[in-house]
């Protein structure tokens, strides 16, 4: 039985009163703790009932409920800045200016686009612009350049917010190569246990799709293969949206290549690669870090994970605009419904949300995130394959 389940196990009366917001244990206020110690870093609801800690949830949603309210002409404030900055940055991408300056332009121009991005996703959730027609056409449009097809994303990130870190395992049906249409913002996960029996091939499958290089190469691993190309054969609904996505992006692809091969480069794949990989990574170690948790179907709880098992990453001014606060994640999992720019004022007036486990963009948090491969369902925490190994020959000599 899971540290948690034992907790959840007594009467209500034998464990802490949850009729408040829990503040969060001081070892999981930040990511810097090692993922390699003997134990799961603590989270602050680990001593609360089931009982207890289903009136937290509903508190939490009470409290984060006055947040959803969106500012209409903030929101179109955002999206018209947004749109302006993006045409400002396309625009010196195809300037005649020196090669390292169009770079810089090319650049820029990507992170922007991660901006627009979380906008489209903002949108989806029905957090700003709701029954605008003209975002409604423009979104969409949106959807199918960035090779995300609204109707696939809705289903797939809805299910995600339903069932975030919530453990699966690769042993039921799933294939454990990329994201499919059931974990979009997650990437695939064994446990140390279904690891250990697995073959070489499947191993190798494994190893493949948690590499650096998928999120690095985002747009095409993800993008093109799994949101795309993968819905073609498995989700019939989806399969004119997103063959729609893809000749729409090869006719560009194809039109750039033959009459203006300097914006190929500068106006479409720097941008592309750039944007795709800081997104895909933030998708990413915003649920892979040190002190996640992925429990069973029988232990998880959706408040409780969207807390501490979605982390909060710490950035600056600049690149929490160029990433709309989605470093948030923990406040935006609690209610998708509150619009990206409200998310910090949330996390400041709610007490639950004030310590979140902590990551950055800082070389050594990305080395950690990145290190973490398999749930190891007993220490209830994530490792990483060497550590793995070590545990493994451990128990071999023993």
């Amino acid at each position: 039985m899971t540290v948690e389940a034992k907790a959840r196990s007594r009467s209500p009366g034998q464990a802490r009163d949850a009729s408040f917001a829990p503040e969060a244990a001081p070892a999981a206020a930040s990511s810097a703790a090692s993922p390699a110690a003997d134990n799961a870093i603590p989270w602050a609801t680990d001593s609360l009932s089931r009982e207890e800690l289903a009136r937290f949830g509903k508190e939490l949603i009470r409290q984060t409920l006055p947040f959803t309210v969106e500012n209409r002409r903030l929101s179109w404030w955002h999206f018209w800045s947004t749109f302006a900055v993006i045409g400002l940055f396309a625009a010196g991408t195809g300037a005649a200016f020196w090669w390292p300056i169009r770079l810089g332009f090319s650049l820029l121009l990507g992170l922007a686009l991660v901006r627009m991005f979380v906008l489209y996703h903002d949108y989806m959730h029905g957090a700003i612009l709701r029954g605008s027609r003209f975002a409604d056409l423009f979104f969409k449009g949106l959807g199918l350049l960035l090779l995300a097809p609204p109707t696939l994303w809705k289903q797939s990130h809805d299910y995600h917010h339903g069932h975030s870190c919530q453990y699966v395992g690769a042993e039921q049906g799933r294939l454990p190569l990329l994201s499919t249409h059931t974990d979009l913002g997650t990437f695939p996960l064994m446990s140390t246990e279904e690891y250990a029996r697995a073959g070489t091939w499947k191993r190798l499958r494994y190893w493949v799709a948690r590499h650096p290089l998928m999120i690095l190469l985002g747009s095409q691993t993800i993008f093109v293969f799994s949101i795309c190309m993968v819905s073609l054969i498995t989700q019939p609904r989806h399969r004119l949206w997103s063959a729609l996505a893809l000749a729409l992006n090869l006719a560009a692809l194809l039109a750039l290549a033959n009459y203006a091969p300097d914006m190929l480069l500068y106006g479409l794949l720097i941008p592309s690669l750039t944007g795709s990989a800081l997104g895909v990574y933030m998708f990413y170690c915003q649920h892979n870090f040190p002190g996640a948790r992925y429990p069973s179907r029988e232990d998880w709880d959706y408040a409780e994970t969207a807390i501490f098992s979605s982390s909060y990453m710490r950035t600056g001014p600049l690149m929490a605009w160029f990433t709309a606060n989605i470093g948030y994640h923990h406040v935006h999992h609690a209610n998708s419904g509150i619009p990206f720019y409200r998310l910090p004022e949330a996390m400041a007036a709610i007490p639950a949300l004030r310590e979140p486990i902590v990551t950055s963009l800082h070389p050594r948090d990305i080395y950690r995130c990145l290190s973490l491969k398999l749930w190891d369902s007993a220490g209830q925490r994530m490792v990483s394959f060497r550590e793995f190994h070590r545990q493994a020959n451990a128990q071999a000599q023993a």
